[in-house]
């Protein structure tokens, strides 16, 4: 898989997930949870029960209230981020190859998680049950640019099937990057979201498509392969009629996806390759974002 160079991405560094599950993992990290701790940040009081902490006791309150109250803050924890990567065949195509925007997301992701601390699997969907578990810093970073060089764009796969085969932890964030052109997909994706959900994860479906695909301006014979079945070679016609059909046939099942996402509480995002990573990332995705 082609992979890119994110160090001088502006504007990544103060980029923040939000996740609507705000229990994650047991390791201590960089975002809030509600379990209630002894970090620097709030929470509120709660009136002392015998063999509280006395050093979390409020005086100014009893002073005034003449009873005791507990300062409760919120501890920091671990969130659990996992990147679902579409490595069949189709995602092979584009004058601005979608594998290497999918590539270039996942390691902008791979940054964000990394500065919040937050634990990170990738996952190769054709190896659902082979993951990386990325270690913190900037060796994390390397072994995620290793692992996506070394990830073939081949063949096909069945999305639903793969991602229900994949180790996945409870409580997170999980992206789900990928054309979408796995045509039993659509069939499950509503099951697969809810699965999701029933693992307290925030389910993202970020939908890459090349500039090729989405607007059509020339009409004419062609020569065609099923980019998934590189041997079967057709010869296709293009006039204005069919272009037409095609483009409102395309805008239907990216209305289908994202109707899907949201009614299975999902959240979906179209990428396109010729708007470029930055204003990918910045613009197009900043609902994901708690800044």
């Amino acid at each position: 898989m082609r992979t890119v160079n994110i160090d001088g991405l502006a504007g990544l560094t103060r980029l923040r997930f939000t996740i609507k599950n705000k229990v994650v993992s047991q390791y201590e990290g960089g975002r809030r949870s509600n379990i209630k701790g002894r970090s620097t940040e709030f929470s509120g009081y709660r009136e002392y029960i015998p063999g509280d902490d006395m050093r979390y006791v409020d005086w100014n309150a009893y002073g005034r209230l003449d009873k005791l109250y507990i300062k409760e803050y919120m501890e920091e924890r671990e969130g659990v981020i996992n990147i679902f990567l579409d490595t069949s065949r189709s995602m092979d195509y584009g004058s601005q190859p979608k594998d290497e925007m999918m590539a270039g997301l996942a390691q902008a992701i791979c940054f964000v998680a990394d500065k919040q601390k937050d634990s990170v699997t990738v996952t190769d969907l054709a190896e659902p049950t082979k993951t990386l578990k990325l270690p913190k810093g900037r060796l994390g970073m390397m072994r995620l640019k290793a692992f996506l060089a070394n990830s073939e764009i081949r063949g096909r796969i069945n999305l639903a099937d793969a991602i229900k085969k994949a180790a996945i932890g409870k409580h997170g964030l999980t992206f789900i990057i990928s054309d979408f052109y796995d045509e039993a997909f659509l069939s499950e994706e509503v099951e697969i979201c809810k699965y999701m959900r029933y693992l307290k994860h925030d389910t993202v479906l970020l939908q890459v498509l090349s500039h090729e695909e989405l607007e059509i301006e020339e009409t004419g014979a062609a020569r065609m392969h099923d980019s998934e079945k590189i041997d079967d070679m057709v010869t296709a016609t293009f006039d204005r009629e069919t272009v037409e059909g095609y483009l409102e046939a395309l805008k239907n099942f990216k209305k289908e996806l994202s109707g899907k996402a949201e009614k299975a509480g999902a959240g979906y995002y179209l990428c396109r390759t010729d708007r470029g990573l930055g204003k990918v990332l910045l613009e197009d995705m900043r609902g994901l974002y708690d800044i």
